[in-house]
């Protein structure tokens, strides 16, 4: 069974990236995946602490529950809204704690994160301005990304949204979430 852990990283409740990834999540539990989702807004964590070499998880917080999930999963659901140029503050820093996540040899080992091997990693991204702006963060972290071992990686991306519920008005984006839902949990169920 496929296992997709989901992070919702906006601080707003049933805003448009919690919706699309909503989306997302409904199809792939359709065809049989086990989900488990988070919502960061309200828990207290920090992030990464330690001395800036890998292996350290930090302190015990809200957030050690969430990355355990994440380790764990076959799919990993990132969905944020734009903040000031970038990811929300929320998102920002529970990847910035995936850096403890990484084995203290991971310049030379060939697992070099905790992370469970071909996880593939979903970006949600929705913004209130158009397409020309911000551009694709899979891209602006793609470095990172590469080293923790995310071979695949997806986005959704929905522009000009900014009302709650504007994202279940843009068809391509709704489109993209269920496509790659059903690519991603193949053939498990044809529900």
């Amino acid at each position: 069974m496929t296992r997709v852990v989901c992070l919702l990283g906006s601080p707003r409740p049933g805003g448009n990236s919690d919706q699309l990834a909503s989306r997302f999540c409904e199809v792939a539990e359709k065809r049989g995946a086990e989900i488990v989702t988070h919502a960061l807004r309200g828990l207290a964590y920090s992030g990464y602490v330690g001395d800036g070499t890998a292996g350290l998880d930090g302190p015990e917080d809200d957030l050690t529950p969430v990355l355990e999930d994440v380790k764990g999963a076959d799919v990993l659901v990132l969905a944020t809204p734009i903040y000031f140029c970038n990811m929300s503050g929320q998102m920002k820093l529970a990847l910035d704690r995936f850096f403890g996540l990484f084995r203290p040899d991971y310049l030379t080992n060939s697992e070099p994160t905790e992370f469970k091997p071909g996880m593939a990693l979903v970006l949600v991204q929705v913004q209130g301005e158009g397409p020309e702006l911000y551009g694709d963060l899979l891209k602006q972290y793609g470095p990172a990304l590469t080293r923790m071992g995310f071979e695949r990686r997806e986005l959704i991306r929905a522009c000009n949204v900014r009302a709650a519920g504007d994202v279940m008005e843009d068809a391509d984006a709704l489109e993209r979430a269920e496509r790659l839902a059903q690519d991603l949990v193949q053939g498990e169920k044809n529900g």
